[in-house]
Parts: C-alpha cells; sequence; structure tokens
C-alpha cells in the first residue's frame, strides 16, 4: 500500500506533464501566386463527408454541425483580420467577381468531442478530442480553377480546465463562443480546437505571405509543422 500510495502522485504528475491541446499543420499543395490579397473570404467549412463523434443525433447533430460551422468561420475571420489581413465571412458558396481577394474553404474531416466527463472531472489527459480539417485557398485574381495552397489542420485538446479557469478572457476564445451560441453549447475542448485551428490556418497563410515578401518580419506567424508523432 505504501507503494501505491507513494506512486499516484508521481504518475498523476507525469499525466498532468503529458496532457496537452495542439493542433499542427500537414503542407499540401503550395503555387506561387503573383499578387498579394487585399482582402479574404471564408466560407463555411463543409461537414457532409466528416466523421463525427459526438454525444448527439438527429436534429441535435445538425445543430452541432451547424454551430462548429459557425465557430470555425468566425474564428478565422477574426483571427485573421486582427494579426494579419482583414477577412470577412461569407453565406453560401457564393460566384465572387474577379478581384484582388482570396477565399477560403474547408471541410471538417474528423470531429471527436472524446468524453466531457473525464476532462472535467477527471483530468490528467483523459477524454481527449480530435479535430481534423482540410483547408484549401483560392486566389480570385487568377483564372485557374483549383486552390494555389491547401493543408490539413489536426490535434486535439487532452486537458479541461477547471472553474476557476472557466470564464474565457482570450478574445478569440470569446468570439468562437458568441458564434456557437453560448459555451455550454460545444464541448470546452472543441471550443479550444477550434481556436487553435483558426490560429494555424492564420499562421500558414501569414508564412505564405512572408515567403513571397508582402508582409514584414514582424507579421510573420510560423505555423506549427505536423511531426507524425
Amino acid at each position: 500500500m505504501k507503494i501505491l500510495r507513494t506512486g499516484f502522485p508521481l504518475m498523476a504528475v507525469a499525466l498532468v506533464l503529458t496532457g496537452c491541446a495542439s493542433i499542427s499543420v500537414q503542407p499540401g499543395r503550395n503555387e506561387t501566386t503573383e499578387l498579394a490579397p487585399k482582402k479574404v473570404y471564408v466560407e463555411a467549412f463543409a461537414t457532409a463527408q466528416g466523421s463525427f463523434r459526438v454525444d448527439r443525433e438527429g436534429d441535435e447533430l445538425a445543430a452541432f454541425k451547424t454551430n462548429l460551422q459557425h465557430m470555425m468561420s468566425a474564428g478565422i475571420s477574426y483571427d485573421l483580420t486582427k494579426r494579419l489581413i482583414p477577412a470577412t465571412e461569407v453565406d453560401g458558396h457564393p460566384l465572387f467577381p474577379r478581384q484582388q481577394a482570396w477565399v477560403i474553404k474547408g471541410e471538417f474531416v474528423r470531429v471527436e468531442q472524446g468524453s466531457r466527463l473525464l476532462r472535467g472531472a477527471v483530468g490528467f489527459g483523459l477524454g481527449a478530442t480530435k479535430l481534423v480539417c482540410k483547408v484549401r485557398v483560392y486566389n480570385l485574381a487568377d483564372a485557374r480553377p483549383g486552390p494555389f495552397l491547401s493543408f490539413t489542420t489536426t490535434g486535439g485538446s487532452n486537458a479541461e480546465p477547471g472553474a476557476i479557469t472557466a470564464f474565457a478572457t482570450d478574445p478569440l476564445t470569446i468570439i468562437i463562443q458568441v458564434a456557437a451560441g453560448g459555451a455550454g453549447n460545444i464541448a470546452h475542448g472543441i471550443t479550444e480546437d477550434t481556436k487553435r485551428t483558426a490560429r494555424e490556418i492564420t499562421a500558414t497563410l501569414s508564412d505564405y505571405m512572408y515567403q513571397h515578401g508582402w508582409i514584414a518580419k514582424d507579421k510573420w506567424v510560423k505555423p506549427k509543422i505536423y511531426s507524425g508523432d
């Protein structure tokens, strides 16, 4: 019994240290474009082909998907506007006129809510979430039909903050929660994953623009590249 009492705190500390939340980027297509954009449009990410492992069915699942779409679009638009370039959410899939702008489209590939009970009540990295998205960027000043930039974001959250950190103070988190109609509609882990995904999308566009000499180094944000671990 003494060994168990001594070992448990050490195991708990180890689990706390390994519990984390992270989103990274898997690069895909990267083609050169001639002009920097003056603005970016953000379309709602598709959900039709995605794998959703959440505790909802029927109308509740449909509402979950709609809320998640709003969260992602709002998060990307806000973060891009704040850190890089003016960005606007758009409804549906409009036919844009030729202009010096980019359009971000994407799809939810995998959404796993994990266990809110394990993350909230137990913690220690249990009940992990998973969020995988495919992202495509189109240049409206270019006649080519396909995207010039594509990548995948992947990762998840292992830890759930306790009551002491339950009130969001990060503006991006607040924007995403408002877009979802309140933090209670979507598990906190998915909210955090959405926020980090939005930031990695901003970082990827920032890196592309910096490599082309369109922004100064102080605006450059290096994306976290997926290592396969």
